[in-house]
């Protein structure tokens, strides 16, 4: 996974097909999502996958508004195609992955 800020977020996910991590270092939900996600990009490597941390990338975070963590933020060219709240089981991730990343612009 892709380490991204408010430095670098917008050139790194304007083009492409993006998985980005939302998540804060107190949110113990977070601890068990991003796991998961770091095992699907081994599997999917022609997806990008994003790590924010949020509570220092305010305004990537404001951009989505993203007020709760986790939160998964699925981009296609820069623009948000799904937003997934709250932790899931890893087949509901390559779920809505498969169905964003297919599905025409």
């Amino acid at each position: 996974m892709i380490v991204l800020g408010d430095h670098n977020f917008r050139e790194c996910t304007q083009s492409g097909f993006w998985v980005i991590d939302f998540w804060s270092p107190s949110c113990a939900p977070c601890r068990v999502v991003t796991p998961i996600l770091e095992e699907l990009s081994q599997g999917l490597p022609e997806i990008q996958f994003g790590s924010v941390d949020a509570t220092t990338a305010l305004q990537s975070r404001f951009a989505f508004q993203i007020s709760g963590f986790p939160t998964v933020v699925l981009l296609k060219d820069g623009r948000p195609v799904d937003l997934i709240f709250g932790p899931h089981p890893a087949r509901v991730y390559r779920s809505r992955i498969a169905a964003a990343s297919a599905a025409k612009p």
